[in-house]
Order: C-alpha cells, then sequence, then structure tokens
C-alpha cells in the first residue's frame, strides 16, 4: 500500500494537544466486521477478547481515540501513557519522516540518523521519530476519560492504560509510579502497563537495564493494584545475560507480561548538522517498519528466556508492523498479542484487513 492511498488519523503539523482534541482525523465508513464465535476468543490476561491484535501505547491520545481503535477491530487498545500530575508535550514538530536507508540493526542504536524531506512512498518504507515527552492530562479529566475509554469498547475488548512515574530518587520513582498507577485503577482501567523505556524524557528512558531497579517499581506496583494484572513496556536490551536477569526479576514480582519493544533512541540530525527536534532534544525514538527486525528479535529472545527459566510471563510484540502479514510474523515469534502504532496511524484498517485474511 503506497502511503499516497492512506488518510493518516494522526495530523504530524499539528500539536499533541490539538490532535487530542480535534482528532482522530477519520471521517470514512467503519467497515463491517466478522466476529469470531467466542468460543474461539482467547484469553487475555483473564479478559476474553476476539483477537490478539491491538494498538501499542503512543498513538490513542483519550478515548476518542481508543473507541476508534477498537470501533476499527484492534481489540486490545492502549491509552496513551499517564502521569501522575499534569505535564505538557514537547513543542512541535513532534513526529517527522525519517530515513533509515533500510532496516535497523543493534549495532545502529544511538546513532545518527537524517529527517526525509516529503514522505516515503510504501508502508513498508514508513519510518518516523516521535517526541512527545510523556504529556499528561489534568487528573480529573483522566478519572473522567479513563472510564469512558473502558465503558465504551465491545464485549470481546479490553482497554490497557500505560502509566509513567518520575522522581529525583529510587523512592521517589516508585511512589509516582504507584500514585500513576492508582490513577488508572481508580478511573476502572482493566489492566496497567508500566513504561520502563521511554527515550522521550530526560530521565527514565532505560529503567528496564536494572534488573534490581525494575524489581523494586515492579513489587510496589503489582502491590498496590492488586489483583490487576500489570505489564512492562521495554524497550532493546544490552545482552541476554541483562535480559534475562531483567525478567526473571519481573516474574518474581508478580508482572504478567512484558512488551517490547519501545522505539529505538537514536539522534536525528539534519544536512546541516544539527538537531532536527532542536537542541535540548538530541534524541529522540525512531519507529515504523525499520524497526521490526529488532522487535522480532526481542521476541525471540524473551520467548527462549521465558521458556529456559520458567517464568510465568507473556509477552506482548510491537515495533514495526505496516501490514496485516506482520501481524502473523509476531504471533508466530511467540507474542500473545501483536500490537502495531506507527503501521495504525498511516492505515487505521490494519486490523480490518487482518480480520478479513483470517475469516
Amino acid at each position: 500500500m503506497t502511503l499516497a492511498e492512506c488518510e493518516p488519523i494522526y495530523d504530524i503539523h499539528k500539536s499533541y494537544l490539538d490532535n487530542s482534541n480535534e482528532g482522530p482525523f477519520f471521517n470514512r465508513p467503519v467497515p463491517e466486521r466478522l466476529w469470531p464465535p467466542e468460543s474461539e476468543w482467547i484469553d487475555f490476561l483473564g479478559y476474553k477478547v476476539a483477537s490478539p491484535i491491538g494498538v501499542p501505547a503512543g498513538p490513542l491520545l483519550n478515548s476518542k481515540w481508543t473507541t476508534l481503535a477498537g470501533r476499527l477491530g484492534f481489540d486490545i487498545p492502549t491509552y496513551k501513557t499517564i502521569r501522575s500530575y499534569e505535564h505538557p508535550s514537547h513543542p512541535l514538530p513532534n513526529v517527522m519522516f525519517v530515513e533509515t536507508k533500510g532496516e535497523l540493526t543493534r549495532d545502529q542504536m544511538g546513532g545518527v540518523v537524517a529527517p526525509l524531506s516529503g514522505e516515503p512512498n510504501e508502508m513498508e518504507q514508513l519510518a518516523i521519530t516521535n517526541s512527545f515527552g510523556n504529556p499528561s492530562r489534568s487528573l480529573d479529566y483522566l478519572q473522567m476519560d479513563i472510564h469512558l475509554a473502558t465503558h465504551a469498547l465491545e464485549k470481546g475488548q479490553v482497554l490497557i492504560v500505560s502509566v509513567f512515574g518520575t522522581g529525583e530518587t529510587r523512592q521517589e520513582l516508585q511512589e509516582d509510579f504507584v500514585r500513576a498507577a492508582l490513577v488508572a485503577k481508580e478511573a476502572g482501567a482493566p489492566i496497567i502497563e508500566a513504561n520502563f523505556s521511554c527515550p522521550n524524557v530526560s530521565s527514565g528512558g532505560t529503567l528496564f537495564h536494572d534488573p534490581e531497579l525494575s524489581y523494586e517499581l515492579a513489587d510496589a506496583i503489582v502491590k498496590a493494584v492488586s489483583p490487576m494484572p500489570v505489564v512492562i513496556k521495554m524497550g532493546i536490551f544490552l545482552s541476554t545475560d541483562n535480559m534475562q536477569r531483567v525478567l526473571k526479576s519481573l516474574s518474581q514480582a508478580g508482572v504478567r507480561a512484558i512488551c517490547g519493544i519501545n522505539t529505538v533512541p537514536m539522534k536525528v540530525i539534519t544536512d546541516g548538522n544539527k538537531p532536527a527536534l532542536g537542541e535540548n532534544r538530541l534524541q529522540s525514538g525512531i519507529c515504523g517498519s525499520p524497526i521490526r527486525p529488532l522487535a522480532l528479535e526481542f521476541l525471540d529472545q524473551a520467548k527462549k528466556i521465558i521458556t529456559d527459566q520458567k517464568l510465568d510471563l507473556d509477552i506482548f510484540g510491537c515495533g514495526g508492523i505496516t501490514e496485516p502479514k506482520h501481524f502473523d510474523e509476531f504471533l508466530s515469534c511467540g507474542a500473545k498479542a501483536a500490537l502495531t502504532a506507527t503501521g495504525m496511524m498511516w492505515d487505521p484498517f490494519l486490523a480490518y484487513k487482518w480480520h478479513q485474511r483470517r475469516s
């Protein structure tokens, strides 16, 4: 599918707040979906869902966005990451196309890519950087809106709410993660996802690399929201040994699932050798089709560790799903759920096309 045929639901020229208030930008008819019989629905962290297809934290800015995702066949939508306090987004630009010159590899992490003049031709070439900084609305807004998001979904669908914490000390960080999780719980969120891997904030972007800290944070969150399921969002690990230590610590803390990968951290530099997003944002997250091999590598490694260590963890896969067939690649690699963010933003019919292929 060419990008010229797409009608993206997120306007990259508008601010995060404008997209939240005015979007999603979708004016086409929602195609009728053929639902599988309930006997074929899958168990997803204690909830019966009609399919393992969803959207990770990122593009679904509020209940209008999660509701549209559900109507379009994404049965596991994730509400964009919230904090325990109101926080503004980074200024524009928040999203821009980048030129990765093909698939990204592990040794390119932290390296440099250039902005793309214009836009790519095909969905398979779709690569963007996004830099929002985990903005969050007021607590009153979140209480109301998460409640709406949860109850607007159909039977056979379930909402995940992503949360993020900050703090100068480990204790402050732990307490703030718990506060954010309790905001989601009190608003009626069925499932909590704690974001340990945001590359677009000055601190907190690599929490998942530290097995001891990951355990402390996860243990506190799990205890605070029990019996709600807790998922941990993570990115690319430094080594397989590091990954094994972290997954074991999360399993011991009572975490039910992990989700990966988040975006790939890189520097976006113009031809004039200037940071494309501004001097204060030297690094941002790269997402889209070129990160898919790294996401599949993450899945393969995580599945092996979980199997070998007999850990009670599910895996949710995301990163680079831009065509319907990619969902199947992730599910075949051991993902309990396959989630698309960038792909869904440009082709909101991705889930519908996958359901059509399966019917």
